[in-house]
């Protein structure tokens, strides 16, 4: 084998050599592009859900919401605030307290709520305990359940457990001859109304 044969063949090895180092470069950077575009896509997808989620709680700190200021402030009416109000903010909206309020009965730090009416009583007043007022609304609510002795019809006293069309025209009877029932204890006076039978119609009874 002569010189220009070895020669030849050593040119078509670069050659060779070449185009498979050219080839693996080309694929290194397409597997690389590739893995970059997917990274890419991947962070776009996570940052809207990220986003989003802080998207109501901004919305609910930023939502108009109206309350209705009373009593020893100095411009009482409706104003306009935020979720993320106090009372105390709520008040100075009001221009502030008058000389005369009592500042001791309000919590001026509760959170503010739509609708919500806040008052400040003057010195001396007393605000009603709203669970006082709770409970007397519960007890008239139950005493509107109970059949009245004084008051029902023949067919309403039948509805009572053990009570008949006779007993209901007993009750009846006794009521119109006495005056009615002063307490419901009265009934125990009527015959066939012991105490047994008192005890399983007294929380179903007013008069």
């Amino acid at each position: 084998m002569d010189y220009r044969t070895v020669l030849h063949k050593y040119k078509q090895y670069l050659i060779i050599g070449a185009v498979v180092v050219v080839a693996l470069v080309i694929i290194v950077i397409l597997v690389l592009g590739k893995s970059t575009t997917d990274m890419l896509q991947d962070e776009e997808l996570v940052i809207p859900s990220a986003s989003s989620s802080q998207l109501p709680e901004t919305e609910s700190i930023s939502r108009q919401i109206y309350v209705d200021i009373k009593g020893a402030v100095e411009k009482p009416g409706m104003y306009e605030g935020t979720a993320n109000m106090r009372v105390w903010d709520a008040v100075m909206l009001a221009g502030g307290v008058s000389e005369e309020a009592d500042t001791k009965q309000v919590n001026f730090s509760e959170r503010i709520i739509d609708q919500m009416v806040i008052y400040v009583p003057k010195l001396g007043e007393i605000i009603q305990n709203p669970e006082k007022n709770d409970d007397s609304i519960e007890k008239q609510n139950d005493d509107t359940k109970k059949i009245n002795l004084n008051q029902a019809s023949e067919t309403e006293l039948q509805t009572l457990p053990g009570v008949g069309q006779k007993k209901a025209q007993e009750i009846i009877r006794f009521r119109e001859e006495n005056g009615g029932f002063k307490t419901i204890e009265d009934l125990k006076n009527i015959s066939g109304f012991g105490e047994k039978t008192f005890e399983k119609l007294k929380d179903s009874i007013t008069s």
